[in-house]
């Protein structure tokens, strides 16, 4: 009995640290990417479409390896869930978008 309420009490403490740091982290990447938004700016900033589309696919790839690493890969996820679905989209814009930009660098090279 002991040794079930320390593992309660442990299993309630990791909780209680997730429940406090998600947030926060959460609320710093959105912070960022608001932040790289911003950066859209062509006034301001000059920037290359092949380098967003590069920085655009390692944050899917990233948002994918986080899915991963919370089990959302699983079997068990509705591929009718709205996160997948979205995901899924987000995946599909980014390939239209590199076929687009590599017929436009084509395109300058002719």
């Amino acid at each position: 009995m002991n040794i079930e309420k320390r593992l309660s009490k442990a299993y309630r403490h990791r909780e209680s640290r997730f429940k406090a740091l998600f947030p926060k982290r959460l609320d710093k990447v959105s912070s960022t990417i608001r932040s790289l938004k911003k950066l859209s700016n062509k006034t301001n900033y000059v920037y290359d479409q092949v380098e967003i589309y590069n920085g655009l696919s390692s944050l899917i790839i990233e948002i994918n390896d986080l899915a991963n690493a919370f089990g959302l890969d699983s079997s068990e996820i509705d591929p009718t869930d709205s996160l997948y679905s979205e995901i899924k989209e987000i995946k599909e814009e980014l390939t239209s978008l590199k076929i687009k930009l590599k017929r436009q660098e084509w395109n300058k090279r002719q």
